[in-house]
């Protein structure tokens, strides 16, 4: 057995073979994200970019054109250049923000939001069938360990 790749202690490699159940998942979405993005035209960081845009609207977060760039890791500019895209398809309207007069946030449209269900829609589904055969204290479980892991990766 080799140390890097299956850990002699078996706790670890117990965790490890969550991870990498965790890494699957992960990687089975980023299909599906790919195969959107490639039937509705866009790039996958502009799948990205709506995405982060829905969760902050889910969040109650005005999102500014900066908060999206520090969201996605990317530059001011190379971030203007997302947007321009998703604005030119669409798929996201600057308006004025609701704090500030001067400035503007970002709304995903309507029609992306209704193209997006219609692609994950299913998917969605599948994925809330799979959570609700868990009772709530394993969901609770699952939510803990999954929002742990996405602070691990900060």
């Amino acid at each position: 057995m080799r140390e890097g790749v299956t850990p002699a202690d078996p706790e670890r490699a117990a965790a490890l073979d969550v991870v990498h159940l965790l890494r699957e998942v992960t990687l089975r979405y980023d299909l599906a994200v790919g195969e959107f993005a490639g039937t509705t035209g866009l790039h996958r960081t502009d799948v990205r970019a709506l995405v982060r845009l829905l969760d902050a609207e889910r969040a109650g977060v005005e999102a500014t054109p900066s908060w999206l760039a520090q969201q996605l890791g990317m530059t001011s500019q190379a971030t203007t250049a997302v947007i321009h895209r998703l604005e030119a398809a669409g798929h996201v309207q600057r308006l004025r923000s609701h704090t500030d007069a001067r400035s503007t946030h970002l709304q995903v449209s309507d029609t992306a939001v209704a193209l997006g269900w219609q692609f994950f829609g299913p998917l969605l589904d599948r994925l809330i069938t799979a959570t609700q055969t868990l009772d709530p204290s394993r969901q609770a479980v699952v939510k803990d360990y999954l929002t742990a892991v996405s602070e691990a990766l900060t």
